[in-house]
């Protein structure tokens, strides 16, 4: 297969990392990386009004934005989304308010490069 000699260069995703969680099989990750850009934005629009009410909800949808991210070897939006799942779960809400705008914004970028990747590489639709 062609797929193999495939060059996956995305920001802030470590490919390497994300293709070992899918023994290597690259027709795996790249559907990984298509349930990113398919199921990510749901998650991360539902992150964007927390309140005290709703931070409860917030963990579950920032756990699931944590798990993407883990599986594709984004590490950095990986790190950050245990950060804030961490404090949903505690009830930190300043915690969380301190970092989800900045969050949402890279975390929106990365999806979008992956997008761009997916794109420009006749990958989008797998």
């Amino acid at each position: 297969m062609s797929d193999k000699r495939l060059v996956i260069e995305i920001p802030g995703v470590h490919a390497e990392n994300g293709l070992a969680l899918c023994d290597g099989d690259m027709t795996i990750y790249l559907n990984s990386l298509r349930l990113c850009v398919n199921h990510m934005p749901a998650a991360l629009e539902k992150m964007r009004r927390v309140s005290a009410e709703t931070l409860h909800d917030y963990a579950i949808n920032v756990h699931s934005a944590k798990s993407i991210s883990a599986y594709i070897g984004a590490e950095e939006t990986r790190n950050t989304a245990k950060q804030l799942e961490d404090m949903a779960k505690k009830g930190d809400l300043p915690g969380v308010l301190g970092q989800n705008e900045t969050f949402l914004k890279n975390a929106g970028k990365l999806v979008e490069d992956i997008r761009n990747w997916l794109k420009n590489n006749n990958l989008l639709n797998g």
